[in-house]
């Protein structure tokens, strides 16, 4: 019987591993802790969590012996374990790695040097899941002062991380601060009806994402921020934090609009990135899922995997965004977004396990609880939510086909009982 291929990422993470004491012998120490870190890289982007872990592990033991705990020669396999730590949900423990490997580049570099940019990204993300919010407010606000302290407050070099600003303001739930920050984004190109640059279609696709993001949340879960925040010297600053209003859930026509602009931006220019390109099409294609038009949001996800499957090379998370169902609208139970505000030894998690069918339109079918141990009142919570949810549909050969044997898993969290 005919053994199956390895994937090439296999056959990658194999060959280091193979090699890996041969090389660790055999060189000086700073050639040993490139190996090592070379290989947690590998490891890392295979999903190898525990192997990553160890080879970071080891090339930090090796520089901190040979060079010193501030030195430069740390950052390597210090970020690299800390971004391993959070991959894997550690964020508890990736936060201290994380926020020594920015102690160490400000020491090395200068408090706004460029390449601690993705650091303090990394160190946000943890604290977000951990929901230390004003921490990580205060990082991805520092990540724009530092793009204005190199490039100046009005060059669109500093586009991309006002918009990892505005990404990170929807994904905690400040929707109007968001498309704020993303409108901010399109002033500094000069934005206008007229404008066609490439530049624009980033704030633009993130004005719509604001809005798809919004058709998940529960009514209750906007909030303004608990103070203003003035990281700059333009009258954009002193506005963040002051918005109060809860808005609809229901999509709107400017983040249609926004979306339909970028994608006619990226169809006229040749030089257009087909990453781009296809992921605007599938995002697309998800906002008439999520206003439940399947027939409308066909032809979209079919030329995107028409473009994927031309592509000669494409991210990993491209190329497969078509392969498998993806939920792009959950209406988040209250009961999972309540969470009891008490100490975290009074409280108790709680799980509801749903099994269903995402069908070809992208709607869920034949949906059953498989377990659960939470009230009967709260898993039926989950259930509905789960049988209300859209998705984008998975493709074969071009066609939209169901997808059967889907699991979901909700863990919420609960105030313990009293005795």
């Amino acid at each position: 019987m005919d053994r199956p291929h390895p994937s090439p990422l296999t056959v990658a993470v194999t060959a280091i591993a193979a090699c890996f004491s041969i090389c660790v012998d055999a060189a000086p120490a700073t050639d040993s802790e490139g190996a090592l870190t070379a290989s947690g890289d590998a490891f890392l982007d295979a999903g190898q969590y525990a192997k990553a872990e160890a080879s970071y592990n080891e090339a930090l033991q090796l520089a901190e012996r040979d060079a010193g705990l501030e030195s430069e020669r740390v950052l390597a396999p210090l970020l690299g374990l800390g971004n391993t730590l959070a991959a894997s949900g550690r964020h508890q423990q990736a936060v201290p790695r994380l926020q020594r490997a920015l102690a160490i580049q400000r020491s090395q570099y200068g408090l706004f040097d460029l390449r601690q940019q993705a650091t303090l990204k990394s160190l946000a993300a943890s604290l977000t899941k951990l929901d230390r919010i004003d921490e990580a407010q205060d990082l991805m606000i520092y990540r724009v002062r530092t793009a204005e302290k190199n490039f100046g407050e009005g060059d669109p070099k500093v586009i991309p991380a006002v918009c990892d600003l505005g990404d990170w303001f929807s994904e905690v739930g400040l929707a109007p601060e968001a498309r704020l920050t993303f409108q901010m984004a399109l002033n500094i190109a000069g934005d206008k009806e007229s404008l066609n640059a490439p530049i624009i279609v980033e704030p633009l696709r993130g004005i719509a994402r604001t809005y798809m993001r919004r058709a998940s949340y529960p009514e209750n879960w906007l909030r303004p921020l608990s103070h203003p925040r003035k990281c700059g010297s333009g009258p954009f600053w002193c506005e963040l934090g002051r918005s109060s209003n809860v808005e609809s859930r229901d999509l709107s026509s400017d983040g249609e609009r926004a979306l339909q602009r970028a994608l006619r931006i990226l169809e006229a220019d040749p030089g257009a990135s087909m990453p781009t390109l296809i992921e605007t099409l599938i995002q697309m294609g998800d906002w008439r899922q999520i206003q439940k038009a399947p027939r409308e949001a066909l032809p979209y996800y079919q030329r995107a995997w028409k473009l994927i499957h031309e592509a000669a090379s494409l991210p990993s998370s491209t190329a497969a965004a078509l392969d498998v169902p993806v939920r792009v609208a959950y209406l988040t139970p209250q009961i999972v977004s309540d969470v009891p505000e008490v100490p975290a030894e009074q409280m108790r998690s709680n799980y509801v396990q749903v099994e269903f069918t995402v069908a070809a339109d992208g709607s869920v079918q034949d949906a059953r609880i498989v377990d659960h141990d939470a009230r009967d009142k709260y898993a039926q919570e989950i259930f509905d939510a789960v049988r209300a949810a859209r998705f984008r549909p998975k493709f074969t050969d071009g066609q939209a086909v169901a997808a059967t044997g889907v699991t979901y898993r909700e863990v919420f969290w609960t105030e313990k009982p009293r005795d």
